[in-house]
């Protein structure tokens, strides 16, 4: 069906970036959503991170959707930052605040 986890875990600095994928059979009906909102949850609540990150295609419109519906901020674009099959990609980075100044 797909996969979901923390990828750049830095205990030390309470923050990580999560990474997920789902199957394109399974798109559009909610998963997504829901196992970003659970893994986030887990991340503050057990793993006690203050930050949250997400690396996202420019392109992936759904994901994106996905995670400003939870409350991330997108923080700007990381040039030529993922290369996939030979060619480089430029990605949109985004992040979620445990407790947030603003």
């Amino acid at each position: 069906m797909g996969t979901i986890g923390f990828n750049a875990w830095m205990p030390k600095h309470r923050r990580a970036e999560i990474g997920y994928e789902l199957h394109p059979d399974h798109w559009h009906r909610g998963y997504a959503t829901e196992a970003v909102s659970r893994i986030v949850a887990y991340g503050f609540d057990q793993l006690e991170l203050a930050r949250i990150g997400a690396v996202v295609f420019r392109e992936n419109q759904a994901s994106q959707t996905v995670l400003t519906k939870l409350g991330f901020q997108q923080e700007g674009i990381l040039r030529d930052y993922i290369v996939q099959d030979g060619k480089s990609y430029d990605t949109h980075v985004y992040s979620i605040l445990r407790y947030s100044s603003k």
